[in-house]
């Protein structure tokens, strides 16, 4: 906040001066024009950094809650907003350290600790946020926070537990299901009476059965079809070239894994081999310490423990079309520090290249 304030003092001050000092009313009136000017690029970017701030999606990982190109209003109030940790991170100021050589060399690095200031609210189960992923300023991800620090999660065939506690996701999210298919005609006919036509049907080669990704609320209106038999959760199966979070003996997938314990600032777990490799990632990528094993002995930045306190809060993040993301089950949990706001809503769509007055200034749950 210094930077901030010492910029408004700066500018209020030279107002000031220049204002007793000029006596020609032409041009005193050019710099009234030139400082209102300044001070309204200052307000702009403090409301960029501190308020709000407006992103692309580019994907489909969150449909049916976010669309490719829907345009978001992302609010930095209601968790605190995030200061920046380098002049890269702030617009219009970062133009002159790009052009100076070696501030460009330390372009990747944080120049300043990690500061949020206070926020409205607290993060809850089933937010939509946008974040950092990795320490890289320029790559946002938005996702949907299925689990909080401290939390015990576990996925059962696609449903959410935390704490044993079913998690309730809305009925945008989609998932796989397959199911046999009577008349593929008459199927595409009563699809079309119920505007279910978007609904993209595949074939499995010689077997029996077809598959679609269906929200929950395409799942309700799929299952009274009479040409369909068989609905059923198509569910992810085990596969060891998929770069999944693990254990030793864990034979985890997309929609069967865990219990997992989420990250808490001040928990400590003791250093065992299955907690090695499922947080070992985690450790050495935000919490500033390198840990590594050695025949089974721990070590801490070369020193043993046999023990570790995380530093920061994490959470488990999870994209809405379950089978179409790469997601906390793949790259594991996501640390407070790279968070950036809340999603509020969709400020307007070219979802398939078509204006979309439906999802205009829509709420996002």
């Amino acid at each position: 906040m210094f930077f901030f304030t010492f910029f408004l003092i700066l500018i209020v001050t030279l107002f000031c001066f220049f204002n007793k000092l000029l006596k020609q009313k032409q041009l005193k009136k050019s710099i009234k024009i030139i400082f209102k000017i300044i001070f309204i690029l200052f307000l702009v970017l403090c409301t960029k950094l501190l308020v709000f701030d407006i992103y692309k999606i580019p994907s489909s990982s969150m449909e049916n809650t976010l669309f490719p190109n829907d345009v978001i209003v992302v609010n930095k109030l209601k968790y605190g907003p995030r200061l920046p940790r380098s002049p890269f991170d702030i617009p219009l100021v970062n133009i002159g350290y790009y052009f100076n050589d070696n501030a460009r060399k330390r372009i990747k690095e944080l120049w300043w600790p990690y500061k949020r200031l206070s926020g409205t609210s607290s993060i809850k189960q089933g937010d939509v946020f946008v974040f950092n992923l990795g320490i890289t300023r320029d790559f946002f991800v938005v996702k949907r926070c299925v689990a909080l620090p401290g939390d015990t999660l576990k996925i059962k065939d696609a449903e959410i537990c935390t704490n044993s506690i079913l998690f309730n996701s809305p009925s945008t999210v989609k998932n796989s299901y397959k199911f046999i298919v009577s008349n593929y005609n008459r199927l595409y006919r009563e699809l079309d009476s119920i505007n279910l036509n978007n609904i993209s049907l595949q074939k499995n080669g010689r077997s029996k059965y077809a598959r679609a990704i269906l929200s929950k609320l395409e799942f309700s209106q799929f299952s009274q079809l009479k040409n369909v038999e068989s609905l059923q959760k198509e569910i992810d199966t085990f596969n060891l070239k998929k770069e999944l979070l693990k254990t030793s003996e864990s034979k985890w997938t997309l929609d069967n894994m865990g219990s997992i314990i989420i990250p808490k600032k001040g928990m400590k777990i003791k250093l065992t081999l299955d907690i090695y490799l499922l947080y070992k990632k985690t450790i050495n990528k935000y919490e500033n310490c390198i840990l590594t094993d050695k025949q089974g002995v721990f070590y801490i930045n070369n020193k043993q423990v046999n023990t570790y306190t995380f530093k920061q809060n994490y959470y488990f993040m999870m994209g809405d079309n379950r089978k179409g993301t790469i997601d906390s089950r793949a790259w594991g949990f996501l640390p407070e520090s790279n968070i950036v706001g809340k999603v509020q809503c969709v400020l307007y769509s070219n979802y398939q290249d078509e204006f979309r007055w439906d999802r205009l200034l829509k709420s996002v749950y």
